[in-house]
């Protein structure tokens, strides 16, 4: 079952600016986020016969002209308040729902509430005229006063009442009197018992409140005149969730037995075993969602991250790119994650464009990727401009910035610049492990290896038992000396920790060529190629391969790599020691 927001409700959203939704059910916020643009609300009729009459002198018709001059001029503070002027000396309803429409737009709303006031008097029968009174008052935290007005609204649209009393609790934001909510949500569904939608409405207004035991008991009401309603059951399943997890799920569990079709149940059971880090189990859920809908937006979101996290890089850019296509409003909280997959795929301009979307507290994190992928794009000048805009207030953001400088050096091949930024930065903030850390890497592309292992090594005193440092040292010592002994020791403690990280399975299986244990390195450098596709695990492969005489096999899997990584180091550089 999809829940289309309802028209009555949406124009009671949509009445005052800043009517947002707090604290919803699960189940009805993940299809209002989908839902279809609402439904116009019906258009005012006024009986002409009834219309007050007004002489229309000289004031009045100067009035009428300021008023709209000014709105044609778009000041509408100023024609906000000539027309709510007009509106209390004609008290003719078409003069106050232009004034409360364009007080409304100004942002005066306490104008907007006197002008509707004159609207609701002089045509009581206006239902667009009670939605906005509604509005206005519930913006205002007056909810018992919105009570006469939404039961004139039901009255007159019966078919509305359903879905609005499943969708209802949408109309409160974070700052409403729950309180007040409940009672007025009692005396609104009375009449309406019979209805499960009734019951359902109860409940939710009891769950703000954290009177999870009356919210069950209305629930089960619900449930009682219409078994295995899926908007129920998620409810349901959403209040004990955090208290009887075995219940939850035996209620999710026997709801799909019956309801087998229901995608927002599988939908819950998806979201359950991605929340328990159940991934290869949720990412199923979500896939079997998407086989009966592909359009599903919850579910082409909830694989695309699930195989994000599995490394499945282009199911998740395929799956959260389709999302975005489906509701563009969802760019701004995936593009941080599209910009990270198609770095991934090494597509760093489309990274970029990704990045340019993000918004909000995200911001600070991407803008410390921008420069080096400017960089790597070529792109000097866009890469330094990125870099002089990141803030140094802190002493992190001051920490941030070295490392993103000597990243943007290394790409223009200038390491010993690199390695002189970390140092500036290391005298400045000798305690800051991570600049040692990296230092170290530069050093040891510089071919300083001792240098690199001390730095290394007083990184490791600063955070033992880093898996990062531990690899960085096991992997020096791995590469560049005969020490294998030591190296095997730490790159032991590093896979202990970590036993399916695929960069510790690399260094490990490098080490194992360079002990002479060809058939372990292959193994293991076969496992780690197949979870991180990248040219330094493939270059480590072949070269095994090559060892073991698989030439031809070694030589297409160095090429496949340089065509999605032309620029990789340890690649070329061994495609050149074989003269291949």
């Amino acid at each position: 079952m999809t829940l289309r927001i309802s028209a009555l409700l949406a124009s009671l959203l949509l009445g005052v600016t800043g009517c947002a939704t707090q604290q919803v059910p699960q189940v009805v916020a993940a299809s209002a986020v989908a839902a279809a643009t609402p439904e116009p609300s019906d258009a005012p009729e006024y009986d002409l016969a009834s219309l007050p009459k007004q002489q229309l002198d000289d004031e009045m018709v100067m009035r009428f002209l300021v008023g709209d001059v000014a709105a044609q001029r778009g000041n509408t503070a100023l024609a906000a308040q000539a027309w709510v002027d007009l509106a209390r000396r004609s008290k003719d309803p078409r003069v106050a729902q232009r004034a409360a429409q364009l007080a409304v737009a100004s942002g005066q709303l306490a104008l907007a509430l006197e002008a509707t006031t004159i609207w609701v008097a002089a045509a009581p029968q206006s239902i667009p005229a009670r939605q906005l009174m509604v509005s206005l008052l519930l913006k205002g935290n007056r909810v018992a006063e919105a009570e006469v007005h939404i039961q004139a609204i039901l009255a007159a649209k019966p078919q509305e009442v359903a879905p609005f009393f499943v969708q209802m609790h949408q109309l409160w934001d974070k700052d409403t009197d729950r309180k007040a909510v409940l009672q007025l949500t009692l005396r609104l569904t009375e009449p309406y018992l019979t209805m499960p939608e009734a019951h359902y409405a109860r409940a939710v207004a009891y769950g703000s409140l954290l009177q999870s035991t009356q919210a069950q008991q209305e629930l089960d009401a619900a449930l009682k005149l219409r078994p295995q309603w899926d908007v129920a059951v998620l409810y349901k399943v959403q209040l004990l969730e955090g208290k009887d997890a075995v219940a939850s799920q035996q209620i999710l569990n026997d709801a799909i037995k019956a309801n087998p079709m229901s995608s927002n149940l599988v939908l819950m059971q998806a979201r359950m075993a991605a929340d328990a880090g159940q991934y290869e189990q949720a990412g199923q859920y979500y896939d079997a969602v998407l086989l009966r809908d592909p359009n599903q937006v919850e579910a082409l979101i909830g694989s695309g991250l699930i195989a994000m996290q599995m490394n499945d890089i282009a199911k998740a850019q395929k799956n959260l790119s389709r999302a975005v296509t489906l509701n563009p409003k969802g760019a701004t909280y995936l593009a941080q994650y599209l910009g990270q997959l198609a770095e991934q795929q090494y597509q760093y301009q489309l990274a970029l464009d990704w990045y340019a979307k993000v918004t909000g507290e995200k911001q600070a994190a991407v803008a410390l990727r921008v420069p080096r992928l400017h960089a790597k794009l070529g792109q000097q000048a866009q890469a330094d401009k990125a870099l002089a805009a990141l803030p140094q207030t802190s002493v992190q953001e001051q920490v941030d910035k070295a490392q993103v400088e000597a990243q943007v050096w290394r790409e223009r091949k200038e390491i010993k610049r690199a390695v002189e930024a970390l140092t500036k930065a290391i005298a400045k903030h000798p305690d800051q492990a991570e600049l040692y850390y990296d230092r170290s890497l530069y050093l040891d592309l510089s071919g300083d290896v001792p240098a690199a292992e001390a730095d290394l090594r007083h990184y490791l005193t600063l955070a033992p038992n880093s898996v990062n440092g531990l690899n960085a040292l096991g992997y020096i010592l791995a590469n560049r000396t005969d020490r294998y002994a030591e190296a095997d020791t730490l790159l032991s403690q590093a896979v202990a920790q970590q036993p399916d990280n695929p960069v510790l399975i690399d260094s490990m299986g490098w080490l194992r060529f360079k002990q002479g244990r060809l058939n372990d390195a292959a193994a293991l450098l076969e496992r780690a190629y197949k979870m991180m596709p990248d040219a330094e695990v493939a270059a480590h492969l072949a070269e095994v391969w090559w060892q073991q005489g698989q030439q031809e096999k070694a030589k297409q899997l160095l090429d496949n790599a340089l065509k999605i990584q032309p620029d990789d180091e340890v690649a070329l550089e061994l495609k050149l020691r074989m003269g291949w």
